[in-house]
């Protein structure tokens, strides 16, 4: 053989070889979805799986009274108390707010109507119910807790009730059922309705059949979709332009109709409560972030978050907490909404 010739077959078979190790030896290259999500770009379209009850009726479900005769014993012993339970709830006299409202001689005329409160610990409004079916209306009187834990009732020089304003801000997160069109509801606060949809007889032998059931377990979207349906309070539904969502069930895809501005997650004058939930929203939905949803340290029937104390993702750490600080310290900050009116 010509010193030619060995010197074509040695090059033939060096090409070959450097063949060989790019195809079965050097790892393949990341999907370019994976490479996208950690560097945190928008690589799904989070309208883009699942269906919605956008503009069909909502099933016919089955309400709270007959879900706790089988869990009784497991959320019926702390149901009553349950903030989603108690999200509008009986106006009682020795409710710090509602004391407030009575001690005051201006508002005695208008404060014997009042008949539920709506809110938690930072803000309560006044409920009654309207003479409309489905509906309540709204004292223009609201009351927040100021320092020292002292109630203190808002400006209140023109007194009236609002008969549209909880219909078309509140209802939404504050009911169950909405009929977007008519703005009724069928049940005053959340029933389970809210959050496992509409509950198939067959699911007291399958419980596989019903959303957020332990046997099911949920895709990370599912999940979120729930919980930001009432928990995101920056979006607007693309079919009605109400704040909350259209004939949300829950196993439906949230954002197939509502319409979210994610970038609101990095904006620092909105507070780290509400920050909190858009960052970990958009990473499932956006971002294909699946390992941590709201589920993962909130326990929904019982109220309690003792096991965000175990978390270990920074990323959302900083937004509450100073890096390296025990978690015990975190930003105090005040909590303002323009959609809730406080």
């Amino acid at each position: 053989m010509s010193v030619r010739a060995w010197q074509a077959t040695l090059s033939c078979f060096l090409a070959l070889t450097a063949v060989f190790l790019c195809v079965f030896l050097v790892p393949s290259r990341k999907p370019v979805v994976a490479v996208a999500a950690e560097n945190h770009a928008t690589p799904f379209d989070p309208a883009a799986w699942g269906d919605d009850h956008v503009g069909k009726p909502l099933p016919e479900y089955v309400e709270s009274g007959e879900c706790l005769f089988c869990h009784r014993a497991d959320v019926g012993t702390t149901w009553a108390k349950n903030r989603h339970n108690r999200t509008i709830r009986d106006a009682e006299a020795d409710q710090p707010a509602v004391q407030a409202l009575r001690a005051d001689a201006t508002l005695q005329r208008v404060a014997g109507d009042v008949e539920l409160v709506l809110g938690h610990e930072r803000h309560n409004r006044f409920l009654k119910r309207s003479e409309d079916y489905g509906k309540l209306d709204l004292l223009s009187v609201g009351a927040s807790r100021g320092r020292g834990g002292r109630w203190r009732l808002s400006p209140h020089e023109a007194v009236h009730w609002d008969t549209e304003t909880f219909a078309r801000s509140c209802a939404g997160c504050h009911a169950t059922a909405v009929d977007p069109e008519a703005h009724t509801f069928s049940a005053v606060s959340l029933d389970c309705f809210t959050c496992h949809g509409d509950a198939p007889v067959e699911h007291a032998n399958e419980p596989e059949l019903m959303p957020l059931a332990k046997a099911r377990n949920d895709p990370p979207r599912v999940v979120t979709s729930i919980c930001a349906s009432c928990h995101i309070r920056f979006g607007r539904s693309k079919s009605t332009g109400l704040p909350y969502p259209n004939n949300f069930v829950a196993g439906d895809n949230l954002f197939r109709d509502f319409q979210v501005d994610f970038s609101l997650a990095d904006d620092e004058s909105i507070n780290p409560g509400d920050r909190h939930v858009l960052a970990n929203v958009r990473d499932v939905v956006l971002l294909g972030r699946e390992e941590m949803t709201c589920l993962s340290c909130h326990d929904v029937h019982t109220s309690s978050t003792a096991r965000h104390r175990d978390l270990a993702d920074r990323q959302y750490c900083q937004i509450c907490h100073e890096p390296g600080q025990s978690k015990k310290l975190h930003h105090t900050y005040e909590v303002h909404s323009e959609l809730c009116e406080y």
